[in-house]
């Protein structure tokens, strides 16, 4: 099997995990992002993906700089800050930027979807893993201009 494969499906497992815990306790264990950070620096280091070195750091500064506006903002929880962090260490920053985006879609969909149930707040992993998820089968069908961005907006012809 693909290591790209294998680094994606590890990524999905880790969010899945988030998940679970964030729907059951409104937190996100800390291993998780460093779990994510170091299986992108293996994966990197290994070449088990595309994201080269630079990548991974400059996708986590970015993860972390994203992630803590949107905390200090109060759009978001400390643990999603950090996962924010994670996945930008194991995506790269460019892909980062397109799982941001389509996680910011599912988010307003569930942020809908709460306020119609009378919720005042939401657990946010299921939005990061939906929106992983769905930029990697994008970008894997459709090939490197098959971001989600270049799909909605019709660029990268």
């Amino acid at each position: 099997m693909d290591p790209a494969v294998l680094v994606a499906v590890a990524v999905f497992a880790l969010l899945l995990g988030s998940v679970w815990t964030d729907l059951r306790t409104r937190t996100i264990p800390d291993a998780i992002p460093i779990a994510l950070c170091a299986l992108g620096l293996v994966a990197a280091w290994r070449h088990w993906h595309e994201v080269a070195f630079a990548q991974v750091g400059l996708g986590l500064a970015i993860g972390l700089l994203i992630g803590f506006l949107l905390f200090y903002a109060g759009a978001m929880g400390g643990g999603d800050a950090k996962l924010c962090a994670g996945l930008g260490a194991v995506c790269g920053w460019s892909q980062l930027l397109e799982v941001l985006f389509a996680t910011a879609l599912v988010g307003g969909v569930l942020a809908f979807w709460a306020k119609r149930r009378g919720q005042q707040s939401l657990a946010y992993a299921p939005a990061f893993a939906a929106g992983y998820m769905a930029t990697i089968a994008i970008t894997w069908t459709l090939g490197p201009c098959g971001g989600l961005w270049d799909l909605l907006t019709g660029g990268c012809r």
